[in-house]
C-alpha cells in the first residue's frame, strides 16, 4: 500500500510540476444595472482593419465558446443581438537590468568542526538584462440601441486583462487572459482584481 501511494505520489508531482501558472491582473468597468442576463444573445465582432485577421478569427471562435459555456448565445448578425462584443489584443516590451549577487566561497577555509562550519565567502556583482512583455486583451460590450448600423450603441462593459511574463508568444497566453475577463464580464470589479 506504501508503494502505491510513493508511486502516486511521485507521479502526481512530476504531472503537475512542469504547468506553468500565470498571474493575471483584471479591471471591470460597467454601467449596467445588473449582470448581463443568461441567454442573453451576443455578437462578437472582430476589427476589419486589424493586423493579424487570422488570429483575430481564432480569437472570435475562443470568445464564442466561452460565451456558450457561460450560458449566453452567440448572434450570427449584429441586427439579431441583444450585446455586441468587441476585442483588442496587444502588446508591449520593456527591458529590465542590474546586478544580483553571487556568493563564491574560497578554498580551503572552514573549521575542523562539522558543527561549526565556517566558509569565507566572497561576493561579486553579476549583471542581468531581461526583457519582460505585457500582454493585454481589452474587451468592451455594446448594449443595442435598436439602430440597424452594427457600430452603433453604448458601451456598457470594458473588461481589461493583463498580464507581465517573459515570453512573446501572445498565442500561449491569450486563453488565460480570455478567461480571466470572462470571470467578471458585466460585472464592476472596483478594482483591480
Amino acid at each position: 500500500m506504501r508503494k502505491i501511494c510513493l508511486i502516486l505520489a511521485v507521479f502526481s508531482t512530476c504531472v503537475t510540476g512542469c504547468t506553468s501558472g500565470y498571474r493575471i491582473r483584471v479591471n471591470g468597468y460597467s454601467e449596467l444595472d445588473r449582470q448581463i442576463t443568461k441567454k442573453a444573445s451576443v455578437y462578437v465582432s472582430t476589427d476589419p482593419n486589424s493586423q493579424n485577421p487570422i488570429f483575430d478569427k481564432e480569437i472570435k471562435g475562443k470568445i464564442e465558446e466561452l460565451l456558450r459555456w457561460y450560458d449566453y448565445v452567440p448572434a450570427p448578425a449584429a441586427e439579431k443581438a441583444d450585446y455586441r462584443l468587441s476585442f483588442q489584443v496587444g502588446m508591449n516590451s520593456h527591458k529590465d537590468s542590474g546586478f544580483t549577487p553571487y556568493y563564491q566561497p574560497y578554498a580551503g577555509f572552514s573549521s575542523g568542526y562539522r558543527r561549526d562550519n565556517y566558509y569565507f565567502v566572497h561576493t561579486i556583482y553579476v549583471p542581468y538584462y531581461d526583457t519582460y512583455y505585457e500582454q493585454r486583451l481589452v474587451i468592451k460590450v455594446f448594449a443595442r440601441d435598436g439602430a440597424e448600423d452594427s457600430d452603433s450603441g453604448q458601451v456598457v462593459w470594458i473588461g481589461d486583462a493583463m498580464i507581465s511574463t517573459n515570453t512573446e508568444d501572445i498565442r500561449r497566453t491569450v486563453n488565460y487572459l480570455l478567461v480571466a475577463c470572462f470571470e467578471y464580464l458585466g460585472a464592476d470589479t472596483t478594482r483591480q482584481r
